[in-house]
C-alpha cells in the first residue's frame, strides 16, 4: 500500500495573513512551490495559493502590493492523514478541485500532498510497469 507519508513534502513552507501578497507570491517562487500555509499564533488557519492571487490579479480585483494574504487566503477545509493511500488523496483533490491538501499526523500538520506529488507517484509507477 502507497502511503501518503512516503510521497509528501515534508518541508512546510508558511506566511502570516497580515503578509502582503507580493511578499507570499515572492516566497511561493523563490521556493518553486505552488502554495504556502498561512501560520497566525503557531497554528495553521488557511492556505494561500497561486491560484487563489492568480485569479483575483487577473480578473483586475486586487493589487498583490496592497493586499494581505488573509484577504485572499482559503481556510483549512481538508486535510488527509499521514496513512491515508494515494488513492483516498486523489479522490479528496479530484473531489474539491483542490491542488494541495496539508498532511496531518497526530493531529498535526507534518507535511504536504500536492498534485505534482501525485504526479510523481503515477510517473514511477508507469516506470515499474512499463515494458
Amino acid at each position: 500500500m502507497n502511503r501518503i507519508g512516503d510521497y509528501m513534502s515534508k518541508t512546510l513552507y508558511s506566511t502570516s495573513p497580515d503578509a502582503l501578497a507580493h511578499e507570499a507570491i515572492n516566497k511561493m517562487y523563490e521556493n518553486k512551490i505552488g502554495a504556502l500555509l498561512v501560520e497566525s499564533n503557531g497554528d495553521y488557519t488557511g492556505i494561500f495559493t497561486k491560484t487563489d492571487w492568480m485569479v483575483l490579479v487577473l480578473k483586475g480585483e486586487c493589487d498583490p502590493k496592497a493586499i494581505k494574504v488573509s484577504t485572499i487566503m482559503t481556510k483549512l477545509k481538508y486535510t488527509i492523514d499521514i496513512n491515508q493511500t494515494i488513492s483516498e488523496a486523489s479522490s479528496i483533490i479530484e473531489s474539491n478541485k483542490i491542488r494541495h491538501v496539508p498532511v496531518m499526523e497526530n493531529g498535526k500538520i507534518v507535511g504536504m500532498f500536492s498534485v505534482k506529488d501525485l504526479e510523481k507517484y503515477y510517473l514511477e509507477l508507469h516506470k515499474k510497469t512499463d515494458f
